[in-house]
């Protein structure tokens, strides 16, 4: 991009370049304010001089006058030939104005200046700096114009005896790309029919639409065996497809695995998942539709899943029948007893059928904690403190059983937690612990930050749960223990699920670790 012309406007007064400014205001040229000759030495050493068409200087000013800048310009070779019109309001007298022309300047005009005057005068060198520079650029061009054509004489001398050779391999490369056109044009019309067929006989719906109208240019043969729409369709814009309920989308853009749903012409209602692709079909764009039928794969999938609820209800049904069967024959067995013997009941007989009631309906209650929908009072809470209030009762049960506790508690901040949970899932968990160890055993506990997450670590050194058993970790009524309900863990995980809480398990023969992780509150990790 070519460089604006400037003109240097040098006066210590600020009033008086606002003014230059004013008059000189042109779209031909940038004017440059400056306030001291000391200004205008250092501008001229940075830009290139040669885009300057004049210079407009003040005589009077402080520090160097603008005789004596007008000097230094006139040292430096680059500057020489730079116009230079002095500006005064002081003196008038030929002196003066002699000792202008003799420092270099080529005119020399008195304050106040007639605004028109001065304008004509500046276009007039800035045309004369233009044109210079034209004859310039003319002149830099001719020259290396006759370099080039010096050159390209010498170059014609030896391209007209490669001439021959290069035709003669000009003609071998045209029989060359002919064959190779001729192959590629069969194997273009090889992929065309690939494409075809596999178009055709795809299992999937498969469908080309123009990409401006959405107009059908192709459907395959499975769009008509699941939609029953056949060649009627070509050149319409009928669209079958729409998106699932709640969803928006262009089916004008690229899609890819997007459930869609779709009605045959019979009025069924089927689900397919839709990819799209914009192709280009002799040089016109095309939407190329792919729809993979999944309705019978959802009615498989949905009746899997009523399956497993039925079977996950008889094995929790089987569980709290074992269960409570057991205090319930005990208490049937006593009540048997009275009535064929015609006896009163007994008072050391009535407290063991209310220690088996109660049993009974502790099973039961702890059946209920499993609810995802129980009611759960969360506040802000520090999970540390709720450690340090169970300590001596956690100490305690490993002093009994000749086991060590070890904790390592770091600061955490507060975060929305059930204390009355919390304090049931830490206990089940660190008591699990204490019993899967052996004498000496040490139970590891720990809370730390991380990212997003509180973590709470419960690590024993007993030996570890077997891989099959590890996904069944949380179900009802599982337990490796010989005695046991196996709703304890269960009643963790549910406890974690209502605190959006994850639960991960690490287990060897060396121990194993659990480490729950609690969300902390998006305001508390910005703070």
């Amino acid at each position: 991009m070519e460089q604006q012309v400037k003109i240097l406007a040098v006066d210590d007064r600020y009033e008086n370049l606002l003014a230059l400014n004013s008059i000189l205001a042109s779209s031909n040229y940038d004017v440059i304010s400056l306030q001291s000759g000391e200004e205008v030495l250092r501008y001229l050493l940075k830009e290139p001089a040669d885009h300057i068409a004049v210079i407009l200087m003040d005589v009077q000013m402080p520090g160097l006058s603008g005789f004596e800048t007008a000097e230094l310009i006139k040292q430096r070779k680059a500057c020489q030939d730079i116009p230079i019109i002095f500006l005064t309001a002081l003196s008038t007298s030929i002196e003066h104005v002699l000792k202008g022309y003799h420092v270099g300047s080529i005119d020399y005009l008195f304050k106040p200046i007639h605004p028109k005057m001065l304008r004509m005068k500046v276009d007039g060198f800035v045309n004369m700096h233009l044109n210079h520079q034209k004859i310039k650029i003319q002149s830099e061009l001719l020259h290396k114009r006759t370099l080039d054509l010096e050159e390209t004489n010498r170059k014609l001398a030896e391209a007209e005896e490669k001439l021959k050779q290069q035709n003669f391999l000009l003609e071998q490369w045209v029989e060359e790309r002919t064959s190779e056109l001729v192959d590629a044009h069969e194997k273009l019309i090889k992929s065309q029919e690939h494409f075809k067929k596999m178009f055709m006989l795809s299992p999937s719906l498969m469908a080309i639409r123009r990409l401006s109208d959405l107009t059908y240019l192709e459907i395959n043969e499975s769009w008509k065996q699941y939609t029953g729409y056949g060649d009627e369709i070509i050149g319409t814009t009928l669209d079958l497809l729409s998106a699932e309920a709640g969803d928006s989308m262009n089916f004008s853009d690229v899609i890819h695995n997007c459930k869609v749903k779709y009605e045959t012409k019979s009025k069924e209602i089927r689900t397919a998942l839709l990819s799209t692709e914009i192709i280009d079909i002799e040089n016109e764009s095309c939407l190329l539709e792919v729809a993979v039928d999944i309705t019978e794969s959802l009615r498989f999938e949905s009746e899997m899943a009523r399956l497993a609820q039925l079977n996950l209800v008889g094995e929790m049904a089987a569980g709290i029948a074992h269960e409570i069967r057991n205090p319930m024959t005990t208490i049937r067995g006593f009540l048997q007893l009275f009535r064929e013997n015609d006896r009163h009941m007994q008072k050391e007989y009535i407290p063991i059928m209310l220690e088996e009631l109660d049993r009974a309906n502790e099973i039961i209650t702890e059946y209920l904690s499993l609810a995802k929908n129980k009611q759960s009072h969360q506040q802000p809470e520090n999970i540390n403190r709720i450690i340090e209030m169970l300590l001596p009762l956690i100490q305690a049960e490993a002093v009994m059983s000749g086991k060590h506790v070890h904790f390592q508690l770091k600061d955490c901040p507060v975060i929305q937690l059930d204390d009355k949970e919390m304090r049931q899932l830490i206990l089940n968990m660190c008591m699990n612990g204490l019993e899967a160890m052996s004498l000496g055993g040490k139970l590891r506990i720990e809370t730390y930050t991380e990212a997003e997450h509180v973590v709470l670590l419960i690590a024993d050194e007993g030996i570890g749960i077997n891989e099959e058993h590890l996904e069944k970790l949380g179900r009802p009524f599982f337990t490796t223990k010989d005695e046991g309900t196996g709703l304890g863990l269960a009643i963790c995980y549910s406890i974690a699920a209502r605190h959006q809480a994850s639960i991960e398990v690490q287990s060897s023969e060396k121990g194993t670790t659990f480490l729950i992780r609690f969300p902390i509150p998006a305001a508390r990790i910005q703070g």
